[in-house]
């Protein structure tokens, strides 16, 4: 029995060990598939992320071909109430009994630069289409602006300033590193305000505290003359603040408010007066950015509308608000790296602002409702899956060469183009800037990329997490 019950106890003894044994082998067995999907995912993760890493940080190759004239800043001029029925030699303006009504000849503005023939603006009511104009929103609320131009060239390092004699609410004076403001619209007694802020441009404080108290002088005669003199200010006040303002980065807007007083106030005839005596310093202003390699975009926030050949005018009412002699505008852009155009088509207000930042080469860190204007000298033909020695040509002539795969070719001017790498050739037509794909598919944004990266690392590391699950339960 005693040997019975030990070779028992050893017999059980050894059935243990095997048994131990047993799935401490099957459990080694088990470990190789683990470790070998562990491995795999962790090198295949390594690899996504090399590949991803490797696209990011891939850039195009920046090809100049033509001259690039940048501007050092930027002036935006809006007339208030001056339709382009009025002023543009296109069009004939008419009355709401249908009597066709004389406009004014500017010679400064429609004798140069890009002159946008249709430009229509969503609400003809001045602090409203003030707002349009600024964030390139439709919908905008003049209480909540939002992101605006001034934004995105102060994130940039301009100064940005204003001369208002009219139509803003106190967000776009809070846009302003300085301003002069007019608060109460009057034509005569009144006083502009200026307000800087804290660090502003030095000797700025000076140059707006000699316009404040120049004002009266413009605006003293009564009439026409007078009306035509509040203009002169704002516009000669701007000149000077431009030719200061030498060397600095900027952006200036202008609002100019006697042209919508005198339609309401005067008629048909002493509105087109007062339009006429905008010209001559509007010279004066055209010819200080020229001086001084500044953009000069020219336009207004609504037009004006009169019920017959005599009569106050309006342009908000119900009765006048539909008419195009309140809805269309005239937008020109006179200065450095503006092609000498009339741009036809139908064009919106909210253009204006992308058409500003994007001839700033500014970047609005947010995608605006509207569309830049193509009215630049220089545009960009960007290729991406360029074969190695892919030639630009135009008539034949070789312009430049790109190494190969994202390339982008700057400055060029409208017209035809060809690509041509070893036995292939393409046409190309630049109106505008151009995207290209010659890999044979269409490129994905950087973003896609990197959220498609991530899925297909998840979907990898939960076949593996299940994977060995599968293989642990199964043990």
């Amino acid at each position: 029995m005693p040997l019975r019950l030990c070779g028992l106890v050893r017999s059980a003894g050894l059935d243990s060990a095997r048994g131990l044994f047993y799935k401490t082998t099957e459990t080694q067995r088990h470990r190789g598939p683990i470790t070998f999907i562990l491995i795999s995912n962790y090198y295949l993760l390594l690899l996504i992320l090399f590949i991803l890493l490797s696209c990011a940080s891939a850039s195009a190759a920046d090809i100049q071909v033509g001259e690039h004239a940048g501007p050092a800043g930027a002036v935006l001029l809006v007339v208030d109430g001056l339709g382009a029925s009025y002023v543009y030699p296109e069009y004939r303006a008419y009355a709401l009994d249908g009597s066709p009504l004389e406009g004014a000849v500017l010679f400064n503005l429609t004798g140069g630069g890009a002159r946008v023939l249709d430009v229509r603006v969503p609400v003809p009511e001045t602090t409203k289409s003030h707002s349009v104009l600024i964030t390139g929103d439709a919908g905008t609320n003049p209480d909540r602006l939002g992101p605006t131009i001034f934004d995105a060239a102060r994130s940039r390092g301009l100064l940005t300033l204003a001369i208002l004699e009219r139509g803003d609410a106190m967000p776009v004076l809070q846009e302003m590193d300085a301003v002069l403001y007019l608060g109460d619209n009057a034509l005569h007694g009144a006083e502009p305000i200026p307000g800087l802020r804290a660090g502003a441009l030095p000797g700025l404080s000076a140059v707006m505290q000699g316009w404040r108290d120049a004002f009266s002088a413009y605006t003293a005669r009564e009439g026409v003359a007078g009306y035509a003199g509040y203009n002169a200010w704002a516009l000669d006040c701007a000149s000077d603040l431009v030719r200061h303002l030498a060397g600095q980065r900027f952006l200036l807007m202008v609002n100019v408010g006697a042209v919508d007083s005198a339609g309401h106030n005067l008629g048909p005839d002493g509105y087109r007066q007062v339009v006429s005596a905008l010209d001559a310093p509007l010279g004066r202003l055209e010819q200080a950015c020229q001086q001084n390699n500044v953009l000069l975009a020219v336009t207004a926030d609504h037009g004006m509308v009169f019920p017959g050949a005599e009569g106050q005018g309006g342009h908000s009412a119900e009765r006048y608000s539909g008419r195009p002699e309140a809805l269309r505008v005239p937008l020109v852009f006179l200065g450095p790296g503006i092609e000498e155009l009339n741009l036809a088509g139908r064009w919106s207000e909210t253009d204006i602002a992308p058409t500003m930042l994007a001839l700033l080469n500014i970047s609005s860190g947010s995608d605006l409702p509207g569309d830049p204007l193509p009215i630049r000298q220089g545009y960009e033909l960007r290729v991406t899956g360029a074969p190695a020695g892919l030639v630009l040509l135009r008539g034949g002539e070789r312009l430049a060469v790109c190494p190969g795969g994202d390339c982008s070719f700057q400055g060029l001017s409208r017209g035809l183009y060809s690509l041509k790498a070893g036995g292939m050739e393409r046409q190309v037509a630049v109106n505008g800037d151009v995207a290209l794909d010659l890999g044979g598919k269409a490129a994905l944004p950087a973003g896609v990329k990197k959220i498609l990266g991530m899925i297909l690392i998840l979907a990898i590391n939960l076949v593996g997490m299940a994977a060995i699950v599968r293989i642990w339960k199964r043990g």
